[in-house]
């Protein structure tokens, strides 16, 4: 009963056993998953794998940070098109990059004030890009929703202050593989789980990014969330069936699934 909140299954790197993977992903007790699409193309692309595999597959279309200075008028009436599809159940990934996006940081800024503006408009939860720049990033959305929205603070990489800074807007804390790794530089990632409860939290592979330590070197496959839940479970005290019950409960509440 795993919830995997966050893969990008639509990239070429599963081109030749997306079907495979997709099996995989179910043996290793995958129930349902979100496909991230990058701009409208990529939103199409998910929305079309979640039509073929309904009630498994899930779409999700944004303007990822990287791609900040593409975003238009055009674009963003394309998404407000793909928020109305029933398949589509989250809004991102969005966001703030201090450390890679090749987009400069006031057109990043810009794009995500207005992928909120519309999220408030569609209703719709998000998802959260956030490298090294939570206050950005809590300063834009309080700026458009004072009161905070709802969705997923993607990939979780920092400590306890800003997980419980995300609870604080009303967001899910999204811990992906780096949860797994051996790197002491990924224990305060491991703090602000034990800070969090299950109802605070979701989980993601990120794939084909960021596999888990059991799994490094490999393409990162849906099917791997297992090892994020499992260390989840270590730390909270749990079993692995409750920890992926929870996780997965607080996922579909956001969704509304």
């Amino acid at each position: 009963m795993l919830f995997d909140t966050h893969c990008h299954i639509n990239f070429e790197d599963y081109a030749a056993d997306r079907d495979e993977m997709l099996a995989r992903a179910r043996a290793m007790g995958v129930t349902r998953l979100v496909c991230i699409g990058m701009l409208p193309q990529g939103g199409r692309q998910a929305l079309a794998l979640a039509r073929a595999h309904p009630g498994f597959v899930y779409a999700s279309v944004g303007c990822h940070p990287y791609d900040a200075v593409h975003y238009t008028d055009t674009v963003a009436a394309e998404f407000r098109a793909l928020l109305r599809e029933p398949e589509v159940i989250l809004f991102g990934e969005m966001g703030i990059d201090t450390v890679k996006s090749p987009s400069p940081l006031p057109a990043q800024e810009a794009a995500f004030e207005r992928q909120l503006e519309l999220a408030g408009e569609t209703d719709k939860p998000v998802c959260i890009h956030s490298r090294e720049a939570f206050g950005i990033c809590q300063r834009l959305i309080r700026r458009v929703h004072p009161r905070g929205w709802k969705g997923f603070a993607h990939c979780f990489s920092d400590g306890p202050e800003e997980a419980l800074g995300w609870k604080e807007l009303g967001f899910k804390v999204s811990f992906a593989g780096q949860i797994t790794f051996k790197n002491r530089s990924c224990d305060p990632i491991r703090a602000a789980a034990a800070a969090l409860t299950p109802e605070d939290v979701v989980i993601e592979t990120d794939a084909p990014f960021l596999a888990p330590q059991a799994q490094r070197g490999r393409r990162n496959e849906p099917g791997f969330v297992r090892h994020t839940a499992e260390k989840l479970a270590e730390i909270w005290g749990l079993s692995l069936e409750e920890t992926a019950r929870r996780t997965t409960a607080t996922a579909s509440g956001v969704l509304g699934l």
